[in-house]
């Protein structure tokens, strides 16, 4: 028996309908649908929160009479109530607060297994904490109490307190509920605590099971903290005589107990839990308790540590302990300080995984307890990680990272260890771990920050830093191999660039360090272990210099003799200045090392500052703009620019002995770029300029032996430096330098020498190589830079003497390549530019030989070295010499040259299977190799030419590259034509003698023929310079016409507009250029040129490159036409070469002069070619529809062909039919042959442009035509191959390929692209792109929908084509009697939408179509009927007079189609509504009204139709009616209007879109009608139809206007809206179960006697039981808005 509750009586009940509701939804709070359970919560909660007493007593009478209620539909309903109480804890019934209270603590313990259960759970070794293993049931009624418990604490606690007895152990959730409480309002709890601690701490011994030990350990913690925020916010508090002190006692007793009784359990989560209480309590407990604690309190913890592998937890409690102990300076750890260190270091040594947040948090929290206990310990604590330095690398890590806190916490007791720090610290310098480097670095930089590095040992600290500076990209990190291999290495290279910010931060953001670092720094600059920290060092010691320079601080001046670490300023120079050399090496150091010069000028010497000061800048400037652009850079013309710079030093300071200092410092620090090729290539060249200024030979001797001993032979670089080095002291000591390379030929390059004390070692052939090929290329280098005066005697006496041995048999590339230098150098330095005099060189030809020979031995097949580019260089150069070659010499020369290069394959031309993966940089040496290589063989030519500038000189050249021209290798012809182009050009800057030429340029006609096929060649280089070739040659001509250069001619001129379109790609493009070009050709072939120059373009017809030879064949029709006359052309055999030509060129603009001849062929038998092109099979090859294309470029052929054609498609039958003879039906319908061919060759004819003026008289019978077919067409198999076809004498193979051939024709395919074709070529483009945004093509050959596509062909005719209608009626009419179904459906569509258009305003043709439409009303096909309809419809189009003209015969026609018996689809009717709605805009009331109500009685039944197009066009037609509502019709039809309303309403929200749209439509015509103006207002300002309508929100405040307006009809709304909760769409019940909500909601309290409120409120409820959670999910959000009732 279910006692009486307590509060039933209190009247929370309201007695109306929400109460079953409310009832209703706690009933069906645990839907199966989370979604639904969701929202009937929220609904709740929003009920709650205006009737919260009403929906808390009804949850509260729930639970307590479903005591077997499901357990998650109770938990629902709990968090439910927790929602509204946070909401509105204010607002609760006082009455019901102990009903609410009591209910939650019965609910609290209500189950007798729940300790069963939670210690089940507690076993779970996959939970991190209890809080996630409490059931639901339980937490969510300790969260409705501590919800009472934010206002109503008292009230709550004493419920809690009676399930919290003396003796009697507390039931799990009363303490945790508790605990929560009391972080919840600590106000409130606080004051119960003393009572609360008094009955527990006595039964803590009672705990015996691991989980109540684990909650009444939390509850303690969170007590501990309930006192810390109370006293922390004692100002606020209600009692503020409490303070810690009040509860320290019991605490501590707590304390006691569950540190001696419950820290040692078995339970790890316990032991977790008691670690963290003991934390809060030791901040509570009075600190003598705790000092008598320590002893044994810090060793248990710390053994924690052992036990449990996740030590963040126990880090937390020890830190708040260890602050506690710590706290006013006591000392009372210092007996447990020793195993509390050991304990932190083992932990902060643990690498904490960024993977996992909790090791994160441990390691940060074990740093925080080190920074804790240095506040009393500070000396130990240093001492102890001092100690540890001396670790493995994972403790000195971990050491570092607790010094870096101790640094970074910066608290006074760290104030007098600065010392003791730094110099402890040291011992991490030779470290050799990364790792340990990058916490080190960190560790530094916190050290500059706070005073250390200024003290004594703080540059030792700076110079660690430096040296990570220099590290190597590619250094190993170092291991010891006990240790395992780290997984997450750290890269030398990051720990290089994190070094470089530490430099560069300490440099610009530490004032202080300022003093450290000047002029510290510089003592590194020469070390060459930190070379490659250059570009920082330079960088730091430039920002220091200059600042202090600007300031002109008492430090800045260096005195060197005090400061003998320092390097003098000889060393700077010498060493600042190769560093300089190379701007973009040493992460682009350049820059910085320039402004460390400038900074520093006035510390090098006096007489260089104001020169340095104007210099530099412009230097750093030059390297600013130029450096990251490979274009702009040159590292020759930078290098120029320094050696300048040297140079001018040296002449500032007019002092040999500075001089020597100086070049005593570059040879002393060659030893510094050992493995650096490209500073050391600098280095020698700046000794080179020292020793040019230098006088004293000793100097220089010894300087050269320097320069040779340090120099790697195998080096280029370091050759090339030695070189320039000895060039430029031999233009001031030639005889010195001669007499060191004669020493070096003599001593090293002999097999055998000396060694020390006698010993002989053996050189090796290729060390011997090696010296020589050094040898070879100084020899050339000595003859360039030497006196010219004297130069030319030494070249032939000692020079050649010397290097002449070493041509023959040279094994060794690189010495070949410096002999091929040496030559070029020597043929430079005898050029009479360079002696200021004529010199003839008999040695020239010997040398020539031997280049020639070295360019023979190169590979063809790949391009691997420069030394064929550099012996084509110094074959020009020798060319350039007296005396002249021979034409034997020059044929091999130009020969062997042009082959060494132009045989190269193109692409990457490196050795290598092209398989392995090619790297960038190699790709872009390959390219400059390539580009240096042929910039070398035109220059050669170019030299060739000038020495016999004619034009046979030019043809002797020419004929070498001819061959070339007509490749069939891309690479190949643009070399050919590039070479050739080069030449011309060069001919025309430099002839200068017109004699040889007799008149003209002779051989140009055979130049310009071969030619002429490159100006269409598929490579657009070749194109281009092709036809600037051209143009070049005939300015030649005029000059040997006796033109001036600055002569124009305008036919010449023109070609350059034709060189510029040769870059484009445009098929047409190209046809024009050629055409053109062949118009000035014709112009300007000199008669006597023209026979050779037409050999040559008949020849270029196969050229093996398509487009060549239509270009050829473009130009030789235009010189045949316009120089015919001139030439003897035999006709028969240019037709006999039609066929021919025809299959072996494919490229059109070829094709196109050839087929020509067909054309012409035809104007004079056409008859006999259109029938045999037309025999031939389908479908049509390449060849005969180009034919036909051809044939229709001639107007009064193609006049020709379109009457045949049209009459031979009107008299043949289109389709044969294969018919059951038993049903009369249709079986197959099959294409016939003959139309099909002309349809296909009309395709063809119409693709060709010309035919556009010759259609526009035959268009309208073509068009009709052709739409007819495609009627004809829909639904056809493919035709049968003709007899002709697969005659006798075709084998087999062939007939099956034929048959297969035709099998995949698709007629109704080939009659759309015919009809595609026609309205194209027609002008119709608009047309055609509204036709396929439409979709029509594809419509047109479907079965379903091709009267469809029919009708937006001719609504898109009537747009865009309006002149062809009238005939193009004409022509269709006749069909509409047609016997074949098809064509008279396409025509019943066709004239049908042509009303629609008024037939572009032609009413006497509206007036034909009605009438025959009319004629076809009792078709036998129901389609044709529907189109009929459609066509009767159309009228409203024409106006209101036409309209009212053909009302009658159209209503009729209308309401008769409404009753088709045979409309099993409802397409008659859908048309019959759709007609009938656009009418009624039109004609007047009096035809309308007899049968008005008729009609909307009619359509209401369509509302609710299946098909969503009928309900749209129902609505819509309803819509429409309106228009003769305001008359003699209006009380009937406003009763119409008010029946459907509610279903306009719900279909406003339809799935439909087009319903959406006809409804608000309709709601707009009947807006002006219902007799309300602010609902017609919504109606018009809302229901847009492109607008986006928030429907929840529409209705709801419709819902306002309709109860303001409407009051005494809401009932019958609401009645109706509950008639739709049966319907069969889920969104119409949801909508109406909203629009109820809404109705019933906005209800004045006054009005609710108006509603049948039990049927309706209960309907409501049903839903709740919908199947569609949708549904579902609307009932009750209406329910949430009926709290009233």
């Amino acid at each position: 028996m279910i006692m009486p509750l307590p509060g039933e009586d209190e009247g929370f009940s309201t007695g109306g309908q929400i109460d079953a509701m409310v009832m209703a939804m706690i009933d069906t709070a645990y839907d199966k649908n989370m979604g639904v359970r969701t929202i009937i919560a929220t609904s709740l909660v929003n009920i709650g929160k205006k009737k919260p007493g009403l929906v808390l007593h009804s949850c509260h009478n729930y639970l307590r009479k479903h005591s077997k209620l499901q357990r998650d539909h109770r938990v629902v309903i709990l968090q439910t109530m927790e929602r509204i109480l946070k909401e509105t804890l204010d607002r609760v019934p006082l009455p019901l607060i102990p009903d609410l209270v009591k209910l939650a603590s019965d609910e609290l313990t209500a189950t007798k297994d729940t300790i069963e259960k939670l210690a089940m759970l507690w076993k779970d070794k996959a939970t991190k904490n209890l809080g996630e293993v409490q059931p639901e049931w339980q937490t969510a009624a300790s969260g409705v109490l501590v919800a009472l418990g934010h206002k109503y604490c008292n009230e709550v606690m004493e419920e809690l307190v009676r399930k919290f007895q003396p003796g009697t152990l507390p039931h799990f959730f009363v303490v945790q509920t508790m605990a929560n409480l009391a972080t919840a309002n600590s106000f409130g709890f606080v004051p119960f605590l003393t009572a609360t601690l008094g009955t527990l701490l006595p039964m803590l011994g009672m705990a015996k099971q691991d989980n109540m030990k684990w909650v009444c350990v939390h509850a303690l913690a969170r007590f501990s903290e309930s006192i810390e925020d109370y006293v922390a916010n004692i100002e606020n508090a209600p009692d503020s005589t409490i303070n810690k002190a009040t509860y320290s006692t019991q605490i501590f007793t707590a304390f006691d107990h569950i540190f001696n009784a419950w820290q040692q359990s078995k339970e790890a989560k316990l032991r977790l839990m008691v670690v963290e209480a003991l934390g809060h309590m030791s901040k509570i407990i009075l600190q003598e308790r705790l000092e008598e604690q320590v002893p044994k309190l810090i060793p248990t913890i710390l053994n924690m540590y052992k036990k449990h592998p996740e030590p963040f937890f126990i880090t937390q409690g020890l830190c708040m302990i260890l602050e506690s102990a710590v706290a006013n300076g006591s000392t009372m750890l210092e007996a447990q300080l020793e195993t509390i260190l050991n304990t932190l270091h083992a932990q902060v040594c643990v690498p904490p995984d960024f993977n996992h947040p909790l090791t994160m948090k441990n390691h940060n929290e074990v740093l925080r307890c080190f920074a804790v206990v240095a506040r009393s310990f500070s000396d130990r604590v240093v001492a102890y990680l001092l100690q540890k330095l001396e670790g493995n690398e994972r403790i000195r890590i971990g050491t570092l990272g607790v010094f870096k806190q101790l640094i970074n916490s910066n608290g006074p007791h760290m104030d007098n260890k600065k010392s003791l720090v730094l110099s402890g610290l040291r011992i991490i310098l030779a470290d050799q771990s990364n790792k340990v480097k990058k916490i080190f670095a960190q560790v530094v930089i916190a050290m500059a920050h706070h005073g250390y590095l200024e003290l004594e040992g703080g540059n030792l600290m700076i110079e660690f830093v430096v040296k990570q500076c220099a590290l190597q990209p590619n250094d190993v990190v170092q291991t010891s191999k006990k240790e395992k291999v780290d997984p997450d290495p750290v890269n030398s290279a990051a720990l290089r660039a994190m070094c470089d910010n530490v430099i560069h931060l300490i440099t610009t953001t530490v004032v202080d360090m300022e003093s450290v670092l000047w002029p510290f720094l510089l003592e590194f600059i020469v070390q060459p272990q930190y070379t490659d920290a250059m570009g920082t060092l330079c960088q730091s010691l430039a920002f220091i210099g200059a600042k202090k320079r600007d300031e002109e601080t008492d430090d800045y001046k260096l005195l060197y003799e005090e400061l003998s670490s320092l390097p003098k300023p000889n060393i700077l120079v010498a060493r600042l200045m190769v560093m300089a050399g190379r701007p973009d090496n040493g992460r682009k150091r350049g820059i910085h090392v320039l402004k460390l010069m400038l900074a520093m000028s006035p510390n090098i010497h006096d007489a260089v500052v104001d020169m340095w000061d104007a210099v530099i800048p412009k230097l750093i400037q030059y390297i600013e703009e130029n450096l990251d652009d490979e274009d702009k850079w040159s590292q020759k013309s930078w290098e120029d620019l320094l050696l300048k710079l040297l140079s001018k030093t040296l002449d500032v300071v007019e002092e040999e002995e500075w001089h020597c200092d100086i070049g005593a410092a570059l040879g002393d620090h060659i030893p510094l770029y050992q493995e650096m090729p490209e500073e050391k290539n600098f280095l020698y060249k700046c000794l080179g300029v020292v020793m040019r200024k230098v006088k004293n030979t000793q100097f220089v001797q010894k300087h050269l032996d320097i320069m040779f001993s340090s120099v790697r032979h195998n080096n280029h670089l370091e050759r090339e430096g030695c070189a320039y080095g000895l060039g430029f002291c031999a233009s001031s000591h030639l005889d010195i330098a001669l007499a060191k390379l004669e020493s070096v030929t003599k001593m090293d390059m002999a097999r055998k020498s000396t060694g020390f004390f006698g010993l002989v070692k053996d050189k090796t052939e290729a060390d011997v190589e090696r010296i020589k090929s050094t040898v070879m290329l100084c020899y050339g280098y000595l003859t360039l830079f030497a006196p010219s005066d004297i130069i030319a005697s030494r070249v032939e006496a000692n020079i050649l003497r010397n290097i002449n041995p070493h041509f023959a048999h040279v094994k060794d590339t690189a010495v070949k390549q410096n002999l091929i230098r040496a030559v070029d150098l020597i043929g430079k330095a005898l050029h009479p530019d360079h002696l200021k005099r004529n010199y003839s060189f008999s040695k020239k030809t010997e040398l020539l030989n031997h280049m020639l020979s070295y360019m023979k031995t190169e590979s063809t097949k790949e391009l691997h070295n420069e030394t064929r580019s550099l012996a084509m260089q110094s074959c020009a150069t020798l060319v350039k010499l007296e005396p002249h070659l021979n034409d034997a010499d020059t044929f091999d020369l130009i020969k062997v040259s042009v082959e060494c290069m132009f045989k190269l394959p193109v692409g990457l031309l490196v050795p290598g299977k092209g398989k392995e993966e090619v790297k960038e940089e190699q790709v872009r040496q390959n390219e400059s190799l390539v580009k240096t290589s042929f910039s070398s063989l035109h220059d050669l030519l170019s030299e060739i030419l000038r020495k016999d500038l004619t034009p046979q000189g030019f043809l002797n050249v020419f004929k070498h590259l001819e061959p070339w021209m007509v490749s069939v290798q891309d690479h190949e012809r643009q070399r050919s034509v590039t070479a050739t182009l080069i030449l011309l050009k060069f001919y025309l800057n430099n002839v200068t003698d017109m004699s040889a030429g007799s008149g003209s340029f002779t051989n140009m006609g055979t130049l310009i023929g071969r030619l002429v096929p490159r100006c269409s060649d598929p490579d657009l280089t070749v194109r281009e310079n092709t036809v600037q070739a051209i143009q070049i040659i005939l300015r030649i001509d005029l000059l040997y016409q006796g033109k001036t250069a600055s002569f124009q001619d305008p036919v010449i001129e023109a070609l350059t507009v034709i060189r510029e379109r040769a870059a484009q790609t445009d098929p047409n493009v190209l046809y024009s250029l050629v055409n053109d070009l062949s118009k000035a050709l014709a112009k300007k072939i000199p008669s006597e040129q023209l026979k050779p120059f037409i050999y040559m373009l008949i020849e270029g017809l196969l050229d093996v490159q398509s487009h060549c030879s239509s270009g050829a064949c473009v130009v030789l029709n235009t010189m045949l036409k316009t120089r015919g006359t001139e030439l003897v052309v035999d006709v028969d055999e240019m037709i006999g070469a039609i066929h021919f030509k025809l299959i072996n060129i494919s490229y059109q603009q070829t094709r196109t002069g050839t087929l020509r001849a067909v054309r012409t062929l035809a104007s004079n038998h056409l008859s006999n070619v259109v029938d045999t092109l037309l025999k031939y099979p389908l479908p049509y090859d390449a060849h005969i529809q180009d034919c036909w294309k051809s044939l229709a470029s001639d107007p009064v052929i193609l006049k020709h062909l379109f009457d045949s054609f049209m009459d031979t498609l009107t008299r043949n039958v289109h389709y044969e039919e294969k018919i059951d003879h038993k049903t009369k039906k249709t079986i197959s319908k099959t294409a016939n042959v003959s139309p099909l061919t002309i349809v296909h060759a009309l395709i063809e004819i119409l693709a060709v442009e010309e035919t556009e003026a010759s259609l526009r008289d035959q268009f309208h019978r073509i068009f009709a035509t052709l739409l007819i077919y495609v009627g004809s067409c829909v639904g056809v198999r493919p035709p049968n191959p003709p007899e002709s076809v697969t005659k006798d004498g075709a084998s087999g193979k062939d007939k099956k390929a034929m048959t297969k051939a035709y099998a995949a024709i698709k007629p109704s395919v080939v009659a759309v692209n015919a009809l595609k074709a026609l309205i194209l070529r027609g002008q119709g483009s608009e047309l055609i792109q509204f036709l396929e945004s439409e979709g029509v093509w594809d419509m047109l050959q479907d079965t379903d929908k091709y009267q469809d596509g029919v009708s937006i062909l001719a609504q898109g005719m009537a747009k865009h084509m309006t002149g062809y209608i009238s005939k193009i009626v004409s022509c269709l009419i006749p069909t509409l009697a047609s016997l074949y179904e098809p064509q008279r459906v396409v025509t019943a569509a066709f004239l049908a939408e042509l009303v629609n258009q008024k037939c572009a305003g032609d009413m006497q043709l509206v007036e034909d179509i009605m009438n025959n439409l009319l004629g076809r009303m009792v078709d036998s096909c129901h389609v044709v009927r529907m189109l009929c309809i459609r066509g009767m419809g159309n009228v409203a189009s024409l106006g209101p007079q036409q309209t009212q003209k053909y009302c009658t015969t159209v209503l009729s026609a209308m309401m008769a189609g409404m009753d088709d018996k045979e409309d099993t689809d409802d397409q008659i009717l859908l048309e019959s509504m759709t007609g009938l709605s656009r009418i009624l805009v039109k004609i007047d009331e009096s035809n309308i009204r007899p049968i008005l109500v008729n009609i909307a009685l009619r359509i209401r039944p369509c509302f609710e139709k299946d098909r969503a197009t009928v309900r749209a066009v129902s609505f819509t037609l309803f819509g429409n009616l309106s228009r003769f509502g305001d008359g003699p019709s209006k009380p009937p039809f406003l009763e119409q209007i008010h029946t459907n309303f509610v279903s306009l309403l719900l279909h406003l929200n339809d799935e439909d879109e087009d319903v959406k749209k006809a409804c608000k439509f309709t709601l707009r015509e009947v807006g002006p009608l219902i007799g309300s103006e602010s609902l017609n207002k919504m109606f018009q300002k809302h229901l847009l139809d492109e607008g986006s309508l928030n429907y929840g929100e529409f209705m709801f405040n419709l819902s306002k206007v309709i109860i303001s307006d409407f009051l005494q009809k809401v009932n019958f709304y609401v009645m109706a809206n509950v008639g739709f909760f049966k319907s069969s769409w889920p969104d119409i019940r949801g909508n109406a179960a909203m629009f109820v909500g809404f109705l019933l909601g906005n209800l004045p309290e006054a009005s609710h006697t108006l509603i049948t409120k039990e049927h309706v409120c209960g309907a409501l409820i049903l839903l709740l039981k919908d199947p569609d959670a949708a549904v579902r999910i609307k009932a009750s959000e209406a329910m949430s808005l009926l709290p009233e009732y």
